[in-house]
């Protein structure tokens, strides 16, 4: 397995596990894993989508009708247009969609 593919499957594993836990603690949003693809869909049908891109090595978020690629550096995914960090980033993008803070 690759360095990108390990990088990868980890945060999806954990990320996969927080937004668990969101649930269990009455956020609403459904969360669907198909492979290595995890889906977050909201009660109004709009969703988040995060895949990976192998040949560019890069984490794909689709989220507000909008692309968002993230790099791996230093230890982090990184926004590929600026230094915002994934975790960060969806934090905020749940944020604004529940209406109340969410903290992955």
């Amino acid at each position: 397995m690759s360095q990108f593919s390990l990088h990868y499957d980890s945060t999806i594993r954990e990320l996969e596990r927080k937004l668990g836990d969101l649930i269990d603690d009455g956020a609403e949003f459904d969360i669907e894993r198909n492979g290595d693809v995890l889906v977050i869909e909201f009660e109004d049908g709009e969703k988040i989508v995060i895949t990976p891109q192998a040949p560019m090595e890069q984490l794909w978020v689709s989220a507000n009708y909008a692309g968002h690629r993230f790099n791996w550096s230093e230890d982090k995914w990184k926004n590929e247009k600026g230094s915002e960090e994934f975790i960060g980033f969806l934090s905020r993008v749940l944020s604004e969609k529940l209406g109340s803070p969410i903290e992955i």
